[in-house]
């Protein structure tokens, strides 16, 4: 070992003594493995092992960054290590660097000894530097390391005060109890035994507000299971230096009598009264003239003593107190933080560098690994695990009750039977208090502080799926004449932590619960054998959410209207599973009124499908008029995905038949124009503009704020498919004038699309990039995916015209994103022809011969005709690859291009795409 200044590391384990008495056996076979770690970080970084003293290790470097490298592996090592103790091993480490007298291979002299003060002054779990350490190493930390400045400390038997630095790594706890110097603070704070994973904005926020001046109470709210024992332990870690007093913990957890506050808190300040003095003013004296920070946990099961708390810190002016409760105290000095769940992995995100950084994943890998120390997050099993941390909201008590059971399940499995969260999520640690032994007996504490009629809120409101308004709870959950007001009940809902209210789109309040949660409330129903009967208030009230389509004919109350479906649409889309499984025909058939809208605007054609199949079921339950409703519209949603098979026709012509038996006159308008699109793509354009002309008679008739700009719009486009430009751009002009003037913002985005397609092709392509731009700015402000999909492609085709192949891929690339993930075949078909006009502009000809037979596989079924724009594009590819590339080489590229799925051909344009739109 070379002269001159060294740097010392020196550990013990914490508590050895008592593991030795109780678990002599284990704790040898624990201490051996603990020697190896131990010797594995530090000769690994270039140390010595110069000295063990029974379960110590001393240590001598060179280098003062490799010792505190070795003491962050070491750390590392002692955490995620399996003991065979009941309680893990964990150890103290120290740092100082000085000169000392090496004699027979140990050491001796001053650096040594204050090495060893240092050490006893930390906890298990801790590294600490001394000044000198820390000025060797402050510019060479390791990655992702920090030093936190716990300043002068008065060490044990030593003079000078020393300043000290404590260790501070992501992936260790960071938050341990006071120092034991001789100046630390009075506490009993419980020293924790798993680092504390996330929370680190949560904790700065909450130390900062209890610091702040003026701030004398603060509550952290959330529901059980959220962790809000852990933050306020860890907080109080933290600003214990702040009060003269100290920190002292009241556990309320067993206490159900408010009256016994003061003496639990008296209890854990070990005060005493004097004589007969009354308890609350034996705390009051006590407290007066006390600097001191009193955490009150598990406060929500004795709020009626939240006048206690008041009465204190108006008697106390240097107290200050933290209160853990899953319901707010409702004092006018109370500052609420609300504790939120873990931060969930972003959605889609399914890679394992990419959950790593979720603290909901971050928590389940350490506590499954302390159950399974070879558990790796791979390839494999991260989707499984993200499906985990979502299910269970990043609660943290869920994702540790979970994490235990990795031991016995894999991901794959275990989030498989989620479903029976409360069969599954349990847990046998006898150091974990009984209310969170399972998740079920987490939530239960708070439900049985509830009052009958918030009960009855509680359970009812499980019928929702999504969140639901003030309105919808009122209407569907609260029966005439009962004893129940509703604002009040979910005031305390909110308040108790049970429900989350959170902005509506329209400023109105909405009520969301976490998902465990509502398990629980929907399991409480189940029990309580009403659920029928709620489950039909909720189908009626969203099935009467369709009126307003048929009554409201205004374009401002149709956008009302379907802005108030978007945020209901897991709420309809239950209310449609529970009419269509009783047979309810009366129930589906008024949500068909409704959903069709958030159908077209979201692209959800294939959920649309589905429904509607099942709705077909019941078609003998249904009136004509109401069977023609369902063929009609099962037919448009069929041919807007491109079928325009036999069997839609016969829909739309059945329907027509029906409406007009009926004297329907919307439907009759809907039918003809459905019908005349068929006609259309099959080039027979007299018939098809008849149909549309009787259609757009109807709907002028009824002053129909959709149904004339559509009729307007499609003779317009009949006729540019026949080859008509000035009367396509007429009546497009025509649908677009009319849309304006009636605010109808969906129509005239379709109008203006129409006409800046029909101004490209005609040549004026300043014009038509006017017109797209204004239309995807229309589209993207009512959230219609489709629209916006195809106002990119069309954006791409004007790009490729102008010979910015750049702009084109940036284009075409968005919409085939679009179009594949709603799977789309009409758009996909357009989108892969787009990418092999562009393929073949770069005389990349095999390719774009492949892309050129997939976009005809995807076209199968959609039309007998093309528009003149893909004509001219189909013409490009071929006419221009087939002469470069050779006629039957071409056609073999084609053929193979035809054996390729669209979904997987639409996967390989954009995976082509990506380099070169980067």
């Amino acid at each position: 070992m070379a002269s001159g200044t060294l740097t010392f590391l020196a550990t013990d384990i914490q508590g050895s003594t008592g593991l030795w008495e109780s678990e002599a056996d284990a704790m040898a076979a624990a201490l051996a493995r603990h020697d190896a770690l131990l010797r594995r970080a530090i000769e690994g970084c270039g140390g010595r092992v110069f000295k063990t003293t029974g379960d110590g290790t001393l240590a001598a470097f060179v280098s003062a960054p490799a010792a505190l490298t070795a003491a962050l592996e070491a750390q590392r090592a002692l955490w995620s290590e399996p003991w065979p103790t009941r309680r893990p091993l964990r150890v103290r480490i120290a740092l100082h660097a000085g000169e000392a007298e090496e004699r027979d291979g140990d050491f001796f002299g001053p650096p040594v000894n204050r090495l060893a003060r240092i050490l006893s002054a930390g906890h298990g779990g801790q590294v600490l530097l001394s000044r000198a350490a820390e000025a060797l190493v402050a510019d060479r930390l390791p990655v992702g390391a920090t030093l936190r400045d716990l300043g002068p400390r008065s060490l044990k038997d030593l003079t000078a005060p020393e300043r000290l630095f404590q260790l501070v790594a992501p992936d260790l706890p960071d938050a341990f109890p006071p120092l034991l110097t001789l100046d630390a603070r009075p506490h009993n704070l419980p020293a924790q035994l798993t680092p504390l994973v996330g929370r680190e904005e949560a904790v700065r926020r909450v130390r900062r507000l209890l610091l702040r001046d003026g701030v004398r109470l603060v509550t952290l709210t959330g529901p059980g299971g959220t962790g809000k024992t852990r933050l306020a332990i860890q907080v109080a870690a933290e600003v214990v230096d702040a009060f003269r007093h100290g920190a002292y913990l009241i556990n309320l957890v067993t206490v159900r009598d408010p009256r016994l506050l003061a003496t639990s808190i008296l209890a854990a300040l070990g005060a005493t009264r004097e004589g007969d003095e009354a308890v609350e003013t034996a705390l009051e004296n006590h407290l007066r003239s006390r600097e001191i920070l009193l955490v009150l946990d598990n406060f929500e099961q004795i709020l009626e003593s939240a006048p206690t708390v008041s009465r204190l810190l108006e008697e106390a002016p240097r107290l200050k107190v933290l209160v853990t409760s899953q319901a707010v105290l409702r004092l006018s000095a109370e500052h609420e933080v609300a504790v939120s769940p873990l931060e969930l992995p972003p959605p889609g995100a399914s890679s394992p560098a990419a959950l790593r950084a979720s603290e909901a994943v971050s928590l389940f890998l350490q506590r499954a690994r302390a159950v399974a120390p070879s558990f790796e997050l791979t390839e494999r099993n991260a989707p499984a695990v993200a499906g985990i941390v979502r299910q269970l909201d990043g609660l943290p008590l869920a994702l540790e009750l979970a994490a235990a059971r990795v031991k016995l399940f894999p991901p794959e499995a275990l989030l498989r039977r989620l479903d029976r969260a409360f069969d599954v999520l349990t847990s046998g640690e006898r150091d974990r208090p009984d209310r969170h032994r399972t998740l079920r007996n987490a939530i239960d504490w708070t439900y049985r502080l509830l009052s009958e009629g918030d009960r009855k809120v509680f359970e009812r409101t499980a019928v929702f799926h999504g969140g639901f308004t003030l309105d919808a709870a009122e209407a569907v959950v609260v029966e005439p004449g009962e004893e129940i007001d509703g604002l009040d009940a979910l005031t305390s809902l909110v308040d108790k932590s049970l429900l989350r209210r959170v902005d509506g789109a329209d400023g109105e309040p909405r009520f969301e619960r976490l998902l465990t949660i509502r398990a629980f409330a929907r399991d409480r129903l189940e029990a309580s054998g009403e659920a029928e009967r709620w489950r039909r208030r909720h189908a009626e009230h969203f099935g009467g959410l369709a009126e307003v389509f048929e009554r409201g004919r205004s374009a401002a109350e149709m956008e009302a209207a379907v802005a108030r479906l978007e945020p209901e649409l897991d709420n309809l889309r239950a209310a449609m599973e529970w009419a269509l499984d009783r047979g309810e025909a009366g129930i589906a058939l008024r949500l068909c009124q409704a959903l069709p809208f958030v159908w077209l605007r979201r692209g959800m054609f294939e959920e649309a499908d589905r429904w509607l199949e099942r709705m077909e079921t019941l078609s003998s339950s249904l009136t004509d008029p109401e069977r023609a409703h369902v063929l009609n519209l099962s037919g448009r949603l069929a041919q807007l995905r491109g079928d325009n098979s036999p069997a839609v026709v016969e829909r739309f012509e059945e329907s027509l038949r029906l409406f007009r038996a009926a004297g329907h006159r919307g439907g009759t308008a809907r039918a003809l124009m459905n019908l005349g699109n068929v006609r259309s793509r099959q080039g027979a354009y007299d018939e098809a503009h008849r149909l549309f002309e009787e259609s757009l008679e109807i709907y002028r008739e009824l002053d129909d704020p959709v149904g004339v700009p559509g009729a307007l719009m499609n003779i317009g486009d009949a006729s540019r498919a026949e080859g008509d430009l000035d009367r396509a751009l007429r009546y497009f002009g025509k649908a677009a004038e009319f849309s304006r003037g009636r605010g109808n913002r969906v129509s005239l985005g379709y109008a203006l699309q129409y006409l800046g397609a029909a101004e490209l092709q005609r040549g004026d392509l300043d014009r038509a990039g006017a017109l797209f731009t204004e239309s995807f700015d229309l589209f993207e402000a009512a959230a219609v995916r489709p629209g916006q999909a195809w106002c990119r492609y069309y954006q791409g085709l004007l790009a490729l015209t102008c010979g910015d192949l750049d702009a084109a891929r940036a284009g075409f690339t968005e919409a085939l994103t679009v179009f594949r993930e709603l799977r789309h075949p009409p758009g996909i078909a357009d989108a892969l022809l787009a990418f092999a006009t562009l393929a073949a502009a770069e005389s990349r000809c095999e390719h774009a011969a492949r892309l050129l037979g997939a976009s005809q596989v995807a076209r199968r079924g959609r039309s007998l005709t093309r528009q003149p724009l893909e004509l001219a594009a189909e013409s490009r590819v071929t006419e221009g690859c087939a002469a470069a590339f050779g006629e039957a080489a071409f056609e073999q590229a084609v053929a193979r291009g035809r054996d390729l799925d669209p979904m997987d051909a639409a996967a390989l344009a954009l995976e082509d795409a990506a380099p070169a739109a980067v």
